[in-house]
């Protein structure tokens, strides 16, 4: 107990490409959570959900294949955003979006919902899936403390946490006479839980409350930066149709206009997507239960890469 073990990865294969964020990140240590498999879920999720464009999606796809067989030193790299590509694409049958365009020769896309025109329903959603995301890890974090601290030290570190959720959850509710509940009883339950926090966490614990509520809104992101990502294509689109209407060179000027107006977006895209996903996985998700540093396992007569 207490010896700093070398750890060598062992997941599904699906997952095993996912490994490649926690040699970014840091390896969990020999009694620790493994969360690769739990990014092998949510990040492509997160990043479909910022890219949901079905003509983004599948540009993407096929240019990660072309890489990967073009320059097999990015096969790492391309075998984690490949997943998230197919994902853009089912988001993007979702929200009903082909290059930013919701409709073609007079026809609607069959959508699901609509990111442009329920803003508010997107807000709902990140939300939530932030609410899912932040509680699973302090679900983790909870075994994790479990097999060191016994029941009560883990309850009073991790699901304290919850507890706080639920108690300002139940006064807002009670405040804005949404359930038949005395306000006092949130108040109760969230008292009850900053006390279980200090007695877990001490000072640190009291210091990072503020820190739970600001970790939530940062799933704002995967809604505010998937719709400024529409909506620049939506300008694209709009501009290019202008220009084609002034003749055949403005034809040819929309064209390429299209091209290189899209290509723009797609990067930004893929950057925004990429960059914001995994933001949420190391710092919103990661420090509810891992802490990582082992070293890795290297047996006696591997050659380093």
């Amino acid at each position: 107990h207490g010896e700093s073990v070398p750890v060598k990865l062992n997941n599904p294969k699906p997952a095993r490409p996912f490994e490649f964020f926690m040699n970014l990140y840091a390896l969990p240590k020999y009694d620790e959570i493994d969360p690769t498999v739990f990014t092998f879920i949510t990040f492509p999720l997160f990043f479909g959900f910022i890219l949901g464009d079905v003509g983004y999606g599948l540009v993407t796809f096929f240019l990660l294949l072309w890489l990967k067989e073009k320059i097999p030193s990015t096969a790492k790299l391309v075998n984690v955003v490949v997943p998230a590509a197919v994902s853009s694409v089912v988001f993007g049958f979702l929200f009903g979006e082909v290059f930013g365009f919701e409709h073609a020769f007079g026809m609607e896309f069959p959508r699901l919902i609509s990111r442009v025109h329920d803003i508010n329903t997107m807000l709902f959603i990140a939300v939530i899936v932030g609410l899912l995301h932040i509680n699973l890890g302090f679900v983790l974090g909870f075994i994790n403390e479990l097999r060191h601290k016994g029941f009560f030290k883990a309850f009073a570190a991790k699901l304290s946490w919850i507890i706080l959720q639920v108690g300002v959850a139940v006064i807002a509710l009670a405040a804005t006479g949404r359930i038949d509940v005395p306000v006092h009883a949130g108040i109760v339950l969230a008292a009850a839980a900053i006390i279980l926090i200090y007695i877990g966490e001490s000072m640190r614990g009291m210091i990072e409350i503020p820190g739970l509520f600001s970790n939530l809104l940062s799933y704002v992101r995967l809604m505010a930066v998937g719709l400024s990502s529409v909506s620049l294509a939506v300008v694209i689109n709009d501009l290019a149709k202008e220009v084609a209407n002034t003749g055949m060179i403005g034809m040819a000027a929309s064209v390429l206009l299209l091209f290189i107006g899209h290509a723009m977006n797609l990067a930004l895209g893929l950057l925004g997507g990429f960059l914001q996903s995994l933001r949420l996985h190391y710092v919103e998700f990661f420090t509810k239960f891992f802490e990582g540093g082992a070293a890795p396992f290297r047996p006696f007569g591997s050659k380093s890469e």
